[in-house]
Order: C-alpha cells, then structure tokens, then sequence
C-alpha cells in the first residue's frame, strides 16, 4: 500500500519527482590525490607533481531519494532547473557569503561553491566545485582558487617508483586550479565530473521497503495534530515494522513529540534537543494538542494545553517530530514545525 501523491504533498514536491521514488542503498565516492613527486634519478632531486582521480567502489550508504531531494530544494539552497540531457537537474549556484560575529569567520565575506544534483532513476549523482575556501580561519582569495584535494609524497627512480607514503601529507606548496588543470590537461567541468559522488537508486516495492517518510502537521483553529506518513500512507495504518528501511533492516517503532521553540529551555535537564519545552507523544494515540497565547511558555498535560508567549523577540515554532528506534547506528527521522504566530509551515 502506497500513496505517493500524499508523500509529494507532505514534502513539498511537485508531481514529476515522483519517478525517483525508491531506495539509496549504496554511495560511490570519488576522489583526488596529487602526488608529491622527488625524482631522484639525476644528479639533484626534482620535485614535480601528478594528479590521479580514484574511482570509489559502492559502499553502504541508506537513504530515501524523495527525502534527499526535497532536503536539498527546501534548505540545501538547490534550486528545480527542469530536463537536461543527462538527467533532472537541481543547482545550487554559488554565492558569497559575509559571516556574522557569532561565526569563528566573523566578518569574512565566504564563498560557497556551485553544486549540482543530476537525478536519474537508477541513480542520483552529485557534484560540486573542489575548492578550499578557507583555510587557518581565513576566507580565501578565488581568483584562482586553490584545489581541495589530498596530498601524497612519493619518490621516483629511473621512472620508477620507489616510495609511496601510506597517509596524506601536507605539501610543499598547495595547487591552485590554473597549475592543476595544466598539470592533468583536464578542463574544471572534466575535473567536476570525475570527482562526482553517485547514489544508486533501487526501485524497491513500496509493500516491502520504506521508500519516503513524511510528516504533516494540521492547524485548525486553536489545535494541533501532526501525522507520520511512511510511503505516503497513514502510520498507524499500515504495518511498517515488516518494512526493509534504507540500510536493510526493520523497525520495532518510534518516537513522536512536540518541540516548542520560543525562548530558553523551561526544563533544561530534561531536554538535550535545544528547545523551549517537548511534548512527547503516544503514536498509538491522538496527538492532537490545543494551542493559547499567553505570558509564559508551558504545557499542561492534563488539558493537553500548550501555552506560548507571542512578545518574545523571536517567532514562537512548534516542531513534530518523529525519529525510528532503535536507530542502530542511524537516525532516521523526519519533521514538520509551524510558525504559530504566522502560520507558515517548513520541512524540518
């Protein structure tokens, strides 16, 4: 049983992500190491360097496609740029960014590289610029941006090689993009493309896999009531704990609250979340809650009543949230909040 409409509406997606619906089972990452060459075959050593792009092999890696993209649309900065050749495209253009004082770059104006998601339905790959863009609590100059790549001593003999070190080095000099690219004869989009990371995706039965999780949070009037959707479906509906989840295995439950965000913690050794108040929440059972405006922040577990102080200097946000137990290494979870002064709701 699925409804794949209930999850794009939840998520906030529109209609035509509907055919990457599926599983991530394994991640193929891809990287770059220059080599740090002193030939020794003449009678003094020559340092020069060499670029070598490591193809990953696929690894473990569990997550769900629908989650991942409305992730990247609705806080990644990712932006729907429709068809292309090579697949669906989302771009995260780059963008300079001034760090406020609260920031160890306090002040520096950052620049934040180019990203690119290509969605196909076997696989999702992601790229983005190598760049460093800011090193020793420095932002960097990108008029020729120095390469993020990892470094590797060796020494050669007659063309041959006689030492390689096992970890990475610091250099002597770090490569910036005009020398690298000369060096491997390679333009920056070749140089993109080779160190692109890869999610294959599975197209798994939604009667057997998880394959999205949602959660909607509903307001009418002076209440609150919040549902976990797994594939689109109701929660306590279905019986997802014979569900195969991203990483292969099965639930036994979960965890559902409310977190209201609105000013310090009221009970600060019972909250490791960072919130004003949590309301935890039976799934089993209805979770509506009546919502009042007031002077102070509490909640009253007799009249199922949450009180908020609308004069505060920041909005008052309630979160339902929701997260798999056990988690066995793996928190998956998912969340909706509303603004309860404005009524604006946002993916958490």
């Amino acid at each position: 049983m699925a409804n794949i409409q209930k999850t794009l509406e939840v998520l906030g997606l529109p209609d035509h992500f509907a055919r990457f619906d599926g599983q991530i089972q394994t991640r193929v990452t891809r990287a770059i190491t220059v080599y740090e060459i002193t030939d020794t075959t003449g009678p003094l050593p020559v340092n020069r360097y060499e670029v070598q792009f490591r193809d990953g092999i696929p690894a473990p890696f569990g997550l769900y496609p629908l989650n991942y993209i409305a992730g990247m649309l609705h806080h990644g900065g990712y932006m729907d740029a429709g068809e292309t050749p090579q697949g669906y495209l989302l771009h995260r253009p780059s963008v300079w960014v001034v760090h406020p004082a609260i920031s160890g770059l306090a002040g520096q104006n950052v620049y934040y590289v180019d990203g690119k998601l290509l969605l196909n339905e076997d696989k999702i790959e992601q790229m983005f610029e190598p760049y460093e863009t800011t090193m020793n609590g420095m932002a960097l100059d990108m008029e020729d941006p120095i390469m993020r790549v990892q470094y590797k001593a060796r020494i050669m003999k007659a063309g041959k090689v006689v030492w390689t070190s096992r970890f990475a080095i610091t250099p002597k000099k770090r490569l910036r993009r005009s020398e690298f690219l000369s060096i491997c004869g390679l333009t920056m989009d070749e140089v993109i493309y080779k160190s692109r990371w890869t999610y294959n995706l599975v197209k798994t039965d939604p009667a057997t896999h998880i394959n999205n999780i949602a959660m909607d949070i509903e307001r009418n009037a002076n209440q609150i009531k919040s549902t976990v959707y797994i594939n689109g479906e109701p929660s306590n509906s279905l019986n997802y704990k014979t569900l195969i989840n991203s990483f292969g295995k099965t639930y036994t439950g979960f965890m559902q609250m409310y977190r209201l965000n609105n000013g310090p913690a009221v009970n600060v050794t019972d909250n490791v979340y960072g919130s004003t108040l949590n309301i935890p929440l039976d799934p089993h059972k209805d979770t509506t809650i009546n919502i009042e405006a007031g002077t102070i922040n509490r909640y009253d577990a007799k009249t199922k009543t949450l009180t908020f102080n609308p004069d505060l200097k920041e909005s008052a946000e309630l979160l339902a949230y929701m997260e798999f137990l056990p988690a066995g290494g793996k928190n998956e979870n998912i969340g909706q909040s509303i603004n309860l002064e404005t009524g604006e709701e946002k993916l958490f």
